[in-house]
């Protein structure tokens, strides 16, 4: 028979997740050159049987350790500018701990995201003021920001 946990992992399912971060300019540069090392291939993944794009990478780059965290995540898309650091990445049907881990390291970070799963119609931000993701449905659930 399958576990309860085999099967609610069989149920769940990749959703996108928006990442709005905020900073000092050097701190988002470092999480953004090192994303780019992966993708350009220039070192491999920082654990066997892991995609380029996977979140972790980034997070055992930076030297913290994971432990039990979830980062069952991939980052899709990755753009510096100099106000913040936008990601897009496809989760595994709950935010991961990929922005609770990159806010340990980096303490002044001001970390907003939106999730969005049109699959179950749900929608989740800390963006309470709609500022970073003024574009999500009516209906969407705010938590907070931490």
């Amino acid at each position: 028979m399958e576990s309860d946990l085999a099967i609610f992992a069989s149920q769940m399912h990749n959703i996108k997740v928006r990442y709005h971060i905020v900073g000092k300019q050097e701190e988002l540069q470092e999480i953004y050159d090192l994303y780019q090392t992966f993708i350009q291939k220039e070192r491999p993944a920082m654990e066997e049987d892991e995609d380029d794009d996977w979140e972790g990478n980034i997070i055992l780059a930076l030297g913290v350790d994971y432990g039990t965290c979830n980062l069952c995540g991939n980052i899709k898309k990755c753009e510096l500018s100099e106000a913040f650091l936008y990601i897009e990445a496809e989760e595994l049907a709950l935010i991961t701990d990929f922005r609770v881990l990159l806010k340990n390291r980096f303490k002044d970070l001001e970390i907003y995201f939106a999730t969005e799963d049109p699959e179950n119609e749900t929608y989740v931000t800390n963006d309470a003021n709609g500022k970073h993701f003024h574009d999500l449905p009516e209906g969407y659930f705010v938590v907070p920001l931490d």
